[in-house]
């Protein structure tokens, strides 16, 4: 979001607005940055009313194609995907969001001539909320039109699709009606059981499809005719059971289900395989959907991407490169990114870790100017769910680079005081101490105290011998004298009689900017 008002607000406000515009996941982005804002235990936590004040101030925008000048809340000048996130966000978060403010976000939505239907929608339940009127029974989330139109929709894709009926059943069973709310009453925890039986095969499958996926050779279109044959090659190597169980399942769901709950962890090699055929069929698709993306509305994760949750790392790279995802746009950088956000199971390290090099190492170390919004939302919203490989692959080779790299070193700085966790926060700093110090990484250092997050005693004794080993290096340098001088103020605590004896032989002995009144400092840290 390009908008100068932004900068005016307070640090916490503009994170969670840059959440919110980071796409269709931009509301579990900005819960995890509200989590972080409670975790740094700032007073009175995130600001609601500084917030709603910000967002509900008017501001003077040019209107229509003749550019008419006109005078609108803030609110109504965020992107709409970010609006909707917003009032989603309030859904979530209702029990501590205080509802004057709710009302203000009201009032200001309401002042858009041509409200979106869903941010409308979402108002209006944020009203009925207010109001009282939660524990009244809710209406019906779709029209008897609209279900009859999604039944016809999954009897087409059923027949188009028979693996996918299985999935669908949700559908049939509604049009059982009233005798199914029946059976239902007669008992009660029936299908509820179903399925969660049917979650639990499916998580048994999943843990034998990953073992073998190890296995299958992840190769980029064009070498299919070479998969197929191979796939056919092994057919006739199985076992009976095997084709026993290929059969059963292709006679009808039920007995698919009992062969599973009997063999839940055999997967067959050729399963597998075809599994990772048909993602690669599919591969175009996804590859579209990543363009087309930016102008669509879709919340869900396609279910291409899920394949992420199986592939091995050299599957992983192969992928990224059929996506191109080192050189797309950042735009679709953004896009992907927020995918990952929602998508479950959570990815492993290893593929996260290949993922932030793919997607990120290459376009950072490139830096030659400040990362554009799309770049930081996109770094924003992987590093919020991804930390630790994020800071191994990423953060770690840019402390390591030669050179100024001044961008860089800027981005990480902001990445520690915006959007790290106390212990990645703290990782950042033993990875800083691991390589010689220099004038470029001493404003990281200092954003790292800036946190005031607990040091232990071994890093914090790594960080005072590095201080005083390197003092006669730094002898003109003021980023060194206020590093010096965080550390004797913001961690006093911390400092024992051999810190001090240790800084003092130090500084004794160089020609530090701000020399004495350091020494002077030094004097009055309380003895231990």
């Amino acid at each position: 979001m390009e908008l100068p008002w932004l900068k005016l607000l307070a640090q916490p406000c503009r994170l969670l607005l840059h959440a919110l515009a980071s796409g269709p996941s931009g509301t579990l982005a900005a819960l995890r940055v509200l989590q972080r804002v409670q975790t740094r235990e700032e007073p009175g936590g995130f600001s609601w009313q500084g917030f709603t004040a910000a967002l509900c101030m008017e501001e003077p925008t040019l209107e229509g194609p003749e550019e008419a000048l006109a005078v609108k809340p803030r609110l109504l000048l965020l992107p709409v995907v970010c609006q909707r996130n917003l009032f989603s966000l309030l859904q979530a978060v209702a029990a501590v969001v205080p509802a004057d403010c709710v009302r203000q976000l009201l009032q200001a939505a309401r002042g858009d001539p041509s409200p979106d239907p869903w941010v409308q929608a979402l108002g209006d339940l944020l009203q009925r909320g207010l109001q009282g009127e939660e524990s009244s029974p809710p209406p019906p989330a779709l029209t008897a039109a609209c279900r009859q139109q999604l039944r016809c929709l999954c009897r087409k894709i059923a027949q188009r699709k028979p693996e996918g009926r299985r999935k669908l059943n949700w559908c049939s069973s509604e049009q059982l009606g009233a005798a199914g709310d029946a059976a239902g009453s007669l008992l009660p925890g029936g299908k509820r059981k179903k399925v969660s039986e049917e979650s639990l095969e499916l998580d048994e499958e999943r843990g034998g499809k990953r073992v073998l996926l190890e296995e299958v050779v992840f190769d980029l279109p064009g070498s299919q005719d070479g998969e197929d044959k191979a796939g056919v090659e092994e057919m006739p190597g199985e076992t009976a059971g095997d084709r026993s169980a290929q059969s059963t399942a292709g006679a009808a769901p039920e007995s698919s289900q009992q062969d599973a709950a009997g063999e839940p962890g055999r997967i067959s090699q050729t399963e597998v395989a075809a599994e990772v055929q048909s993602f690669i069929q599919h591969g175009p698709r996804l590859k579209m959907l990543l363009l087309q993306e930016s102008n669509r509305s879709e919340l869900s994760v396609p279910p291409e991407l899920r394949i992420l949750s199986n592939c091995s790392a050299s599957q992983l790279e192969g992928l990224c490169s059929f996506l191109q995802l080192s050189t797309c746009p950042e735009q679709l950088l953004v896009r992907f990114c927020s995918w990952l956000l929602a998508l479950t199971p959570d990815l492993s390290y290893a593929s996260a870790a290949v993922l932030a090099e793919q997607l990120f190492l290459k376009r950072v170390l490139s830096l030659s100017q400040p990362p554009s919004r799309h770049l930081m939302a996109a770094l924003t919203s992987f590093c919020s769910k991804y930390s630790q490989p994020f800071c191994r692959v990423l953060v770690a080779p840019v402390l390591q680079e030669p050179g100024e790299g001044v961008e860089q070193t800027k981005l990480v700085c902001e990445l520690v005081e915006e959007c790290l966790e106390p212990d990645y926060v703290r990782l950042v700093l033993s990875q800083v101490l691991e390589v010689p110090l220099s004038e470029r990484l001493l404003p990281v250092v200092l954003a790292v105290l800036g946190r005031q997050e607990a040091l232990p005693p071994e890093l914090f004794d790594l960080l005072v011998l590095t201080l005083c080993r390197q003092a006669p290096a730094f002898a003109t340098s003021l980023s060194y004298a206020k590093l010096v001088t965080a550390v004797l103020t913001m961690y006093q605590s911390h400092v024992t009689p051999a810190h001090r004896s240790r800084l003092a032989a130090a500084l004794d002995g160089s020609n530090a900017a701000l020399k004495k009144s350091l020494q002077a400092m030094l004097e009055g840290v309380p003895a231990r």
